[in-house]
C-alpha cells in the first residue's frame, strides 16, 4: 500500500509546496493523522466541514445521496488527493459525503487551524485558487458527458482515466478497488447495464477481469471507442 510521510505529503500538493519551515512546522503541528477502514465515513454531506483531508494511502470516494438511497460518485481521491477544501473558503456544509473505499490513512487538519493558517499567510489562499478551477472544469467536463456522451463512452473514459499501474506488455490496472456498483454509480447507469457492456468488451478482447480487478489489454481500442463515437461513426 502506498503510504506517504505527512511532511512530504504535504510538500507535495501544489498549495503548500511554497511554504517555508516554519509554516510546514505550524501546519503539522496542528494536524492530526486518522485512520480508516473500509466503508467508514469521513464526511457526512450536509453537516459543518471538519477540515481538510489528505491522503496518504488507500481511496476515498466523494458521492452525492438521493432520498431514495441512490449514489452519484463524483471522484475517487487518491494518494496525495486532497478534500474538502472549498465549504472552508465558503463557510457551507459538506457537498458531498466521503467514504472509504478501503482502509487508508490520512493527514486531517482541523478547520479552525486552517482558517488560521490563511489568516496568517493569505498567499496561502490563493494557491487554492487552481484547484478550485480544475475541479469547476471536472465538473463542467462530467455535466458535458453525460448530456452528450453515451454510457458506452463514459465507462470507457473512466477505464482510462483509472487505469495506473502498466505491465511490460501495456496492459492497465484500474488503481483503485471500485467495485461493478461503485462504476456505475461514477458514470450514471444500472449494475445491469454496466455490467453488459464489460461483457461485450470482454468478448472483444480489450479488457479482463481478474480477481474482482478489470484489467485493460488494448487502451488503444478503448480510445478508438471514444472517437468513434465523438465523431458519430
Amino acid at each position: 500500500m502506498t503510504l506517504i510521510a505527512p511532511v512530504n505529503l504535504l510538500k507535495s500538493i501544489p498549495c503548500f509546496a511554497g511554504l517555508n519551515a516554519d509554516v510546514l512546522d505550524m501546519l503539522l503541528g496542528s494536524a492530526r493523522e486518522r485512520y480508516f477502514s473500509k466503508g467508514e465515513l469521513l464526511l457526512q454531506e450536509g453537516d459543518p466541514c471538519p477540515g481538510l483531508f489528505v491522503l496518504q494511502s488507500g481511496s476515498v470516494k466523494l458521492y452525492r445521496a438521493s432520498l431514495t438511497g441512490e449514489e452519484q460518485i463524483m471522484r475517487v481521491i487518491r494518494p496525495g488527493g486532497c478534500f474538502e477544501c472549498a465549504p472552508l473558503f465558503d463557510k457551507g456544509p459538506n457537498p458531498v459525503s466521503a467514504q472509504a473505499l478501503e482502509s487508508c490513512k490520512a493527514v486531517f487538519i482541523p478547520a479552525a487551524s486552517f482558517n488560521l493558517l490563511i489568516s496568517n499567510y493569505p498567499e496561502v489562499a490563493l494557491q487554492f485558487v487552481p484547484i478550485l478551477a480544475m475541479r469547476l472544469r471536472d465538473f463542467l467536463n462530467t455535466i458535458e458527458d453525460f448530456s452528450f456522451n453515451t454510457v458506452s463512452r463514459r465507462i470507457a473514459k473512466l477505464m482510462l482515466q483509472l487505469g495506473e499501474r502498466q505491465d511490460e506488455d501495456r496492459h492497465i490496472s484500474l488503481s483503485v478497488p471500485l467495485t461493478q456498483h461503485h462504476l456505475a454509480c461514477i458514470v450514471g447507469c444500472s449494475r445491469q447495464v454496466l455490467n453488459a457492456y464489460l461483457q461485450e468488451l470482454i468478448k472483444k478482447g480489450i479488457i479482463k477481469i481478474e480477481k474482482r480487478r478489470i484489467i485493460v489489454l488494448k487502451p488503444e481500442s478503448l480510445l478508438e471507442l471514444i472517437g468513434h463515437e465523438t465523431r458519430g461513426d
